[in-house]
């Protein structure tokens, strides 16, 4: 189960997400944003329940179709270069 997350923020509102654990591959990954934090499925199911208080993580979230996640794994020697998924974003923020 995932209860954490960190972030890479890049130039022109570029952002991906860093997750310490192994995706499924099987389903289709979503990120849905909320007022206070994200929630990530593989297809239907739950993965986790994030609280986040950044607006500036959320709002870059917002604008992303799509966003690219990093499975830096505990026991790691090494950050991975590379994005091992891509998960879509779905925006559930009331206006």
């Amino acid at each position: 189960m995932l209860n954490t997350c960190d972030f890479i923020l890049g130039e022109n509102d570029s952002i991906v997400i860093v997750v310490p654990i192994q995706l499924p591959k099987d389903r289709p990954l979503t990120v849905e944003i909320h007022n206070k934090g994200i929630i990530f499925r593989s297809g239907e199911e739950a993965l986790a329940d994030i609280s986040c208080d950044r607006r500036d993580i959320l709002q870059r979230l917002v604008r992303k179709p799509r966003v690219g996640m990093i499975e830096f794994l505990n026991g790691a020697q090494n950050f991975p270069v590379y994005i091992s998924a891509v998960a879509n974003v779905e925006v559930h923020i009331a206006a």
